[in-house]
């Protein structure tokens, strides 16, 4: 992955895209989405990623806030992954409206 020309440290860039390959894996398994698109951008000191797409959307809230089963492992992870590099994992859903993923970490 690079940034502005310069090359990110490895294992960010390993966990970034673990998270996205992830996030697009349940896209294709769950959403039934027509479109999505992955964004990644530096905004200052902090590296964001958006993963969005038109699918049919779930009650993010209630399984995020609940403890991990074998069935949302996959999101659990996500999060671990975004809080081992020091940031955060956000995810925006509800049934019927699609789904956003945003990661935030910062710059080394």
């Amino acid at each position: 992955m690079r940034l502005d020309g310069l090359r990110l440290p490895s294992a960010l860039e390993t966990a970034l895209y673990r998270i996205v390959q992830e996030a697009l894996t349940n896209v294709v398994r769950h959403a039934g989405a027509s479109q999505v698109s992955v964004l990644l951008e530096s905004r200052g000191e902090t590296l964001v990623v958006i993963v969005e797409d038109d699918g049919c959307g779930f009650d993010a809230d209630r399984l995020m806030h609940s403890s991990p089963s074998e069935h949302w492992l996959g999101l659990h992870g996500m999060r671990e992954r975004a809080e081992l590099l020091g940031g955060t994992l956000t995810i925006e859903s509800s049934p019927g409206a699609g789904t956003a993923v945003f990661v935030e970490v910062p710059l080394e």
